[in-house]
């Protein structure tokens, strides 16, 4: 598994990869780049998510599986941290989506993006993670 650094942002809202083999990934740094003091994203942030969704394709280019993963920011942090950082992420689960031994995939696709937060002009979102 390499090591992969994403930034998402207002005109890069999402991260896609593709692959022969199936996904795993293992979350381990997140950064969330604000102007924004504690209390204020702590609030947007709590109800935010990193959606990850995984998707399986055969040899025809129809979809097998989809599958949606959300990991919670609420999760990662309690009202005391004075900054967006999250360092040695491990509440985070992916969790590898289950098929037939049998089943005629030829090619995986992995979308990243936020969910239910609307990010300003000059924020953006820093992910390190394995995969």
């Amino acid at each position: 598994m390499a090591t992969r650094h994403v930034r998402l942002d207002p005109q890069n809202p999402e991260a896609r990869f593709s692959a022969a083999t199936m996904p795993r990934l293992e979350f381990r740094q997140a950064m969330f780049h604000t102007v924004d003091r504690p209390a204020d994203w702590q609030r947007r942030l709590s109800r935010a998510a990193l959606m990850v969704t995984t998707r399986a394709f055969d040899a025809n280019g129809r979809e097998l599986v989809v599958d949606h993963q959300p990991q919670r920011f609420s999760l990662l942090y309690n009202h005391t941290w004075p900054d967006p950082v999250f360092k040695d992420i491990k509440r985070w689960g992916y969790m590898p989506v289950e098929l037939r031994a049998t089943a005629p995939v030829v090619g995986w696709l992995l979308e990243i993006r936020l969910r239910d937060l609307r990010m300003k002009e000059d924020e953006w979102m820093e992910l390190v993670f394995l995969g």
